[in-house]
């Protein structure tokens, strides 16, 4: 699921411009386009000449490599991003962010159990930062551990209400559950921030259909399919497929 591991990566972005782990002495311009290049390929060339500049085992520019991470999570090189956020961890072992992106990276190798084991140590390290708890929360329902993946889902937004991933990863969580009219309240209060949210549309069509509603349903998955025609392929791989004949 692309669309969950880019999000966590483009919600983050901005937190670590910030940072104060970043050289002041480095040139701004190198340092700006590292952390908010236009392009992918401006960042990542920033990141590195950052990096060089300043010696790949300075603590002080763990964030170099963690942006660098993210630029190459948004190209889908998730090896690279691994390397990358595994150097920002061992230069700053408190890097929460760092520890939740790699997570979405493993995430998006399908490798959920990993990326479990990530945000774990991001939690531990931030246990204020929701998108963790979100994270955790869908990778756990992916695995069908729904009881604990409502835990997170619940956690995260008590933290942050009106986000409508996590409203959407805990309405696939009730899915999972067989919990149609929860699931369906959640949909429907992510597609209400965010209409054109793919996963939630499905999901909730999906639902629909399993309490008879044939014709919102099939709304929801043309409306879906439209906006995303591999949705169907995606949502397969973490066990949700639209009815038969539809």
């Amino acid at each position: 699921m692309g669309r969950r591991s880019t999000f966590g990566v483009l919600a983050v972005a901005f937190a670590a411009v910030a940072s104060p782990a970043a050289p002041a002495r480095a040139q701004p311009s190198d340092a700006e386009s590292c952390a908010n290049g236009t392009t992918t390929i401006i960042a990542i060339e920033a990141c590195t000449r950052v990096i060089d500049r300043w010696g790949a085992a300075n603590a002080r520019i763990a964030w170099a490599f963690y942006q660098r991470g993210n630029a190459l999570t948004l190209r889908r090189d998730y090896d690279g991003a691994i390397a990358d956020y595994g150097i920002a961890i061992a230069l700053r072992p408190d890097y929460a962010l760092a520890y939740s992106d790699r997570g979405l990276a493993y995430f998006a190798r399908r490798e959920f159990p990993r990326a479990i084991e990530d945000y774990d140590q991001a939690i531990r390290l931030d246990p204020l930062y929701p998108t963790a708890y979100e994270s955790r929360c869908y990778s756990l329902a992916i695995l069908g551990q729904t009881a604990r993946a409502l835990k997170d889902c619940d956690r995260a937004l008590s933290l942050s209400p009106a986000d409508p991933i996590f409203l959407d990863s805990r309405g696939y969580a009730h899915l999972r559950r067989g919990e149609l009219a929860r699931a369906i309240q959640d949909y429907n209060a992510a597609l209400k921030l965010y209409p054109e949210l793919d996963t939630a549309l499905f999901g909730r069509a999906v639902a629909e259909a399993a309490r008879g509603n044939r014709n919102q349903a099939a709304h929801d998955l043309a409306r879906a399919r439209k906006l995303n025609p591999e949705i169907d392929r995606q949502m397969a791989q973490i066990h949700v497929s639209a009815p038969a004949g539809m």
